[in-house]
């Protein structure tokens, strides 16, 4: 049952044609949570540092909402915060499996592709260490990077190795459906989840190359359901939410205030509490993630009023 002010919204999934056989799930408006990072090139000796670049992937359809996003930049060792490229552009194209290009000045020269977003003429990454974020939503950390040193918006694990001159870091696809970017091909281990690659580039005007998976394969989102909320108008400063899927086993992803705002999701569980709530409108959203790693594209939303 839902409670009052409470609007539950199913998971849905676009069938494709690919003989008859294969479908991926669609965001039903535009994000960007579900977004990962896919590769990192540092530069190079022989291409120089002005040919860096950051590509992102988005794992579901819709995810074009960029505009306000940043890209952070990690020094080596426990140094800190680097420098950032606050994106001020949306992604024109959110097919499912596009990617969205932060480069640097010479990317078009020495790789012939066009980046999406300028991230300045400068060195921003190191290859023999560091770290790199998207947003809230991912990061990816490599060589002599000390995670106990810096607290990264999202969890990096363990380092990746270092980055070999002329490589890039690219993550694998291969631990859910080897030829299909899925939520679970991020462990929150850079070591496991990346490795040294030739760098490839790719934009967002660029069709993408990967395919479906098999239909054998679970490609279909869980339902989230909120079954328990505060009253539409309450005295109360604070809130406490609970929700279920449709699918045992599933694990959860919310977003509160101005996390819905900038769609920027965090784990969770059901029981999830807010406390402290200043006066008036309160807005939050819960997303169901299944054991095969498929997010609800369309989370369930609930929104309330704090009133003296």
């Amino acid at each position: 049952m839902s409670g009052p002010g409470i609007r539950r919204r199913a998971g849905t999934a676009i069938a494709l044609a690919l003989a008859g056989l294969l479908a991926i799930p669609t965001a039903a408006g535009a994000t960007s949570h579900l977004t990962s990072i896919r590769e990192v090139f540092p530069g190079s000796t022989t291409k120089g540092a002005n040919t860096e670049f950051v590509e992102l992937q988005m794992y579901a359809g819709g995810q074009t909402a960029l505009n306000g996003t940043f890209v952070t930049f990690y020094e080596p060792m426990g140094g800190g915060f680097k420098g950032s490229a606050g994106i001020d552009v949306d992604a024109a194209n959110g097919e499912s499996q596009r990617t969205f290009l932060v480069g640097s000045t010479d990317l078009m020269a020495d790789f012939g592709v066009a980046f999406d977003f300028d991230m300045g003429a400068f060195n921003q990454m190191d290859p023999a260490g560091g770290a790199v974020c998207f947003g809230s939503v991912d990061c990816v950390s490599w060589g002599n990077f000390d995670p106990s040193m810096v607290t990264l918006p999202s969890s990096a694990g363990t380092p990746a190795a270092a980055i070999p001159d002329e490589s890039s870091l690219e993550r694998t696809i291969a631990p859910g459906c080897a030829t299909f970017l899925e939520g679970s091909d991020d462990t929150n281990s850079s070591a496991d989840d990346f490795a040294a690659a030739t760098p490839t580039p790719r934009n967002n005007a660029t069709t993408p190359t990967e395919t479906p998976c098999p239909s054998s394969a679970d490609v279909t989102p869980p339902d989230t359901e909120i079954t328990k909320a505060p009253k539409n108008k309450t005295e109360k400063p604070k809130a406490k939410y609970r929700f279920e899927s449709d699918e045992a086993g599933s694990t959860f992803e919310c977003a509160f205030d101005k996390q819905v705002k900038k769609q920027q999701f965090e784990d969770c569980e059901s029981g999830q509490k807010y406390k402290r709530l200043d006066d008036g409108k309160h807005k939050f959203q819960v997303a169901a993630i299944d054991a095969a790693g498929n997010v609800d594209p369309t989370p369930a939303a609930d929104k309330f009023k704090v009133v003296d």
